[in-house]
């Protein structure tokens, strides 16, 4: 039932009941009028989604009221094509002014009524059908009558305005409602083909005549004339949420030219611009038109390619409650001059992506676009980007800084705004803008970025709520930013600058060996603009744990599992630095090789100078074979260590030993008989006599561990040889000499004389020590 209206009565088309028909008694239903925005709950509409909308009418001026021009649509029809979300018998548009002919569904005449409530913003005209309509269907309404101006809640003009020399219809946020009968609302986005039969030749107030023209949104398909009167048709085929349509009729100077992209793609490129202008503001807007294709091309390389089919501007004279620019898609609209020549175009273009090609579901959402559109200027003046100016950082700091925690426009968190008296406040552009600076603090450049480029190429032509964007961030940076998007989107009260730190790890020293004390040092230093308040560091310990010791845990952190975390200390000031420190123990059966702590700043706003250490224990060097003796094995001659296969640059050092017992030894009885500091070559002492000799070869070289192999041991040591070669024997003859040892040891003596020599020796030594008893008794 629809309720009494306190301004405007219901208005009933013909004479069709308004009860509801006898086929609606099934599963269909009334689609919902409203998208359900709580900025606006009685604009847009539910039960279908539009998909397609042809815009065709008939203006004319009609005389000049208060410095402005008047006119009339003489005639106009809007056909929306849509898809039925479910069965509908009745559903609603939005549209305000103007008088209703006629509505048809599908080409069949529906009933219609009108339900008006200026101070609720509401305007809508419900369609009622006999049959109600499922999957594709089509819905035409014609009309007429003199266009209305929408008055915005702040006072701001849009819908139909009269200009100095003809008229121009605006949207945002809800007065392109004023212009035709669609679903007025961000979320439902659909194709456009807008045309409009104008005068060929306008005067303005003044009665000065010219050229006409009628700039729209997308590319011209056509202009005809027809007598004084001209149809110009322009056809958007990419998606447009219809607070992005544009008409402006009036006497313009068409500039026509085509812009290049950076993939080469070849665009035409339309410009409109008033041609009451002096010849000194054409110039400016010749002079900025002609920049488009370099202020697009730099775009793209931050947002990625440029979403639509053509761009260009219209520069027109309009009312003082038009007081904005906006970013009408594909050519945005300018009220002056100085607006196209200042950093407004580049804010403009910005939204061509962001606002345009991404559209917000609800207008509460309205910040993501005009947030990215505020910073993008800053960023592309910037010397990190195309200009010389001061970073994003120091200006959003600032800007931050500089607004005191008790002022107002702290009050209105971005994401959870409903007044639409508030709508364009500093919560929708400043406070978000430095969002945008908090967020690419928060995650790092790299992943920034990739956000900004990714948002317009995953939803490319849709429109997207905060939440798609919060979890987006999150996806690429695998960082939780609940915390950061809370305070700064969905909380009162002036959010906290995030912090911004650089952190290090290193090892000392960083080769090492079993048994040894390794010592880390963790640190952080206070890259940002405030304080650091609560940001916390781990280590994965992991690898190092497996193969060490954590000595002692340091004040200020805690060890879970093999994760040790820090807490840095908070009210460490901008550019400087603290640390902590921690030692570990190697295993002494630790195997050698490299292995890895690696440190993470575990909240947002962290990057790494270096935060993966390397621990190296170190390898044992050796040679690919075994040190080999060459020589004969006799009392009194040398033998020598061949010991080859060690990396290059390793310094050698040996150790002789006789049956096990190093050369160097100890022992009494030794210490008089071997040479004190044997080195590659050794002289066979008398007391190996009988026994066998070895060699140990060690080498050491910087970065390994030093390495020793032992050779294989000689034949037993014979006695020593005489000049020519042989033995002494005890009766003063000789024997053959015991040849060369081999690689493996020393050849044996002939057995009989070398028996010989052994009992002579062994009889020798037994006589010797009974007269020493005999001596001792004596």
């Amino acid at each position: 039932m629809i309720a009494t209206l306190p301004i405007t009565a219901l208005l009933a088309g013909s004479l069709l009941a308004t009860s509801l028909p006898a086929a609606a008694a099934d599963d269909s239903i009334a689609g919902p009028r409203t998208s359900g925005d709580p900025m606006f709950p009685n604009i847009g509409n539910g039960g279908y989604d539009a998909l397609d909308y042809d815009v065709s009418l008939s203006w004319s001026p009609t005389g000049v009221a208060d410095g402005l021009i008047t006119g009339d649509i003489t005639t106009a029809t809007t056909t929306m094509t849509a898809r039925a979300l479910a069965p509908l018998h009745e559903f609603s548009l939005d549209f305000e002014g103007m008088t209703v002919e006629g509505v048809t569904v599908n080409g069949v005449p529906a009933s219609w009524s009108r339900d008006i409530d200026p101070a609720a913003e509401k305007f809508k005209l419900i369609v009622t059908v006999p049959t109600p309509v499922e999957g594709e269907f089509t819905v035409a309404v014609t009309y007429s009558g003199t266009p209305v101006v929408h008055v915005d809640s702040d006072g701001a003009f849009e819908g139909w305005n009269g200009t100095n020399d003809g008229a121009i219809l605006l949207g945002q946020p809800i007065g392109t409602m004023a212009g035709f009968p669609h679903n007025n609302t961000p979320s439902d986005k659909a194709t456009y083909t807008i045309s409009v039969d104008a005068p060929s030749v306008l005067a303005n107030v003044s009665g000065v005549q010219g050229d006409a023209a009628v700039a729209s949104n997308g590319e011209l398909q056509s202009k005809t004339v027809s007598g004084e009167r001209t149809t110009w048709v322009w056809r958007q085929h990419k998606q447009m949420a219809s607070e992005l349509v544009v008409i402006a009729i009036g006497r313009f100077e068409v500039i026509e030219g085509s812009v290049t992209l950076s993939d080469n793609r070849v665009i035409p490129s339309w410009s409109f611009m008033d041609a009451g202008l002096s010849d000194t503001n054409k110039t400016t807007i010749r002079n900025r038109v002609a920049q488009l294709e370099t202020i697009t091309r730099n775009l793209e390389s931050i947002y990625g390619p440029y979403p639509g089919n053509s761009t260009g501007v219209i520069v027109d004279t309009v009312p003082s409650g038009v007081n904005y620019a906006l970013e009408t898609q594909d050519r945005s609209f300018f009220p002056s001059t100085n607006s196209v020549n200042g950093n407004t175009l580049i804010h403009e273009l910005v939204h061509q992506w962001y606002g345009n090609n991404v559209a917000p579901t609800t207008w509460t959402d309205i910040w993501i676009g005009e947030g990215m559109a505020t910073w993008g200027p800053t960023y592309y003046n910037s010397a990190a980007a195309f200009g010389s100016g001061t970073s994003t950082e120091q200006s959003y700091f600032n800007s931050w800084n500089n607004k005191a925690s008790s002022s107002a426009d702290w009050n209105i968190p971005p994401g959870a705004q409903t007044a639409s008296d508030e709508l364009y406040g500093y919560q929708t552009y400043t406070r978000s803008a430095q969002f945008w600076e908090a967020l690419k603090i928060s995650i790092g450049d790299d992943a920034f970025f990739a956000l900004i480029k990714e948002w317009q190429t995953r939803f490319a032509g849709q429109s997207r709520t905060s939440a798609d964007l919060k979890a987006l961030a999150e996806e690429l940076s695998g960082r939780d930013i609940t915390a950061l998007w809370n305070d700064w989107i969905l909380e009162p009260g002036k959010p906290a600058w995030p912090d911004k730190l650089s952190v290090s790890l290193t090892a000392t020293p960083a080769a090492t060996e079993p048994l040894d004390i390794t010592t880390y040092t963790l640190s952080a230093t206070n890259t940002g603009r405030v304080a650091l308040a609560s940001s916390v560091v781990t280590v994965d310990l992991s690898d190092v744990l497996s193969r060490a010791t954590l000595v002692a845990v340091p004040a200020g952190t805690v060890l879970d599992g093999t994760t040790l975390t820090w807490s840095v200390p908070a009210g460490v000031a901008a550019g400087a630095s603290t640390e902590v420190q921690f030692t570990v123990e190697v295993a002494e059966d630790a195997p050698s090789g490299a292995f890895s702590s690696t440190a993470r700043v575990a909240t947002l706003g962290g990057t790494c100078v270096t935060c993966v250490a390397e621990l190296s224990i170190m390898e044992v060097l050796a040679p690919t074979s075994v040190p080999t003796i060459t020589g004969t094995a006799a009392v009194g001659q040398t033998l020598t260590a061949i010991s080859d296969g060690w990396p290059a640059g390793t310094a050698l050092s040996y150790s002789w030993a006789i049956d096990g017992e190093p050369v160097v030894s100890d022992a009494p009885a030794l210490r008089m008989a071997r040479a004190a500091a044997p080195g590659a070559q050794f002289v066979v002492p008398a007391d190996a006599l009988g026994k066998r000799i070895t060699v140990t070869v060690t080498g050491t070289l910087d970065g390994f561990r030093a390495g020793s192999v032992t050779s294989a041991a000689t034949a037993a040591v014979g006695p020593a040889l005489n000049p020519g070669g042989g033995v002494t024997t005890p009766g003063g003859g000789t024997t053959p000499g015991a040849g060369q040892l081999g690689q493996t040891g020393a050849e044996l003596p002939i057995g009989g004389a070398a028996l010989g020599l052994v009992l002579l020796l062994l009889g020798a030594a037994f006589v010797a020590r009974r007269r020493r008893h005999r001596i001792d008794a004596a």
